[in-house]
């Protein structure tokens, strides 16, 4: 009465296409978000070292009644590889004897020295204290107007790095004494 009928259906190639399909278009419309969002991330970074800069900066003029350039005396000592470089482009004014400032500053412990954050191959960044810090890229902050300056009563640190290898431009960040962090130039478009 039963009849046994060995029935073994599967997938047909066209319902598999159809699904291959389904998750092509699915997977180009991730794969930019994604990259967006790691960018995005990557930012933190930068966020971090100019907040570590600011607190050292402030630590220093609570200390001193002005500000100083140079990352040996304000005990900025960045951690790990960066991404990002980091520092002052330009110093008018320092802390001084006037101030009660007679110390040389000194590299800190974990910055390097040899090429990545310090200096450039073969090339000094000014005195022992170090003004600035290398990050992937090897190269100086950007000269934007108004980054890098200090002064008895402000200062400007910047941080660049190339986050995004779609856009094909630096991110831009600087921080002031006001705390004030702007993203001057956007790397992720």
């Amino acid at each position: 009465m039963f009849s046994s009928r060995n029935s073994q259906r599967g997938f047909s190639l066209v319902e598999l296409m159809v699904v291959v399909a389904i998750i092509g278009v699915l997977a180009s419309i991730a794969v930019p978000s994604i990259n967006k969002y790691l960018a995005k991330a990557r930012q933190s970074e930068a966020k971090t070292q100019l907040s570590s800069l600011y607190t050292s900066e402030k630590a220093f003029y609570a200390e001193y009644t002005a500000y100083h350039g140079m990352f040996g005396a304000i005990g900025y000592s960045p951690a790990g590889e960066l991404r990002y470089n980091v520092g002052f482009t330009t110093v008018t004014s320092e802390a001084g004897a006037a101030n009660g400032y007679n110390t040389t500053p000194v590299a800190p412990g974990n910055v390097r020295t040899a090429s990545a954050y310090c200096v450039a191959p073969g090339v000094a960044m000014g005195a022992t204290g170090c003004r600035m810090v290398r990050g992937a890229t090897n190269a100086n902050p950007p000269a934007v107007p108004a980054i890098g300056t200090i002064t008895v009563t402000t200062f400007t640190a910047a941080a660049t790095g190339r986050i995004s290898s779609s856009s094909g431009a630096d991110d831009v960040w600087t921080i002031d004494q006001n705390k004030i962090l702007l993203n001057a130039t956007d790397g992720i478009r």
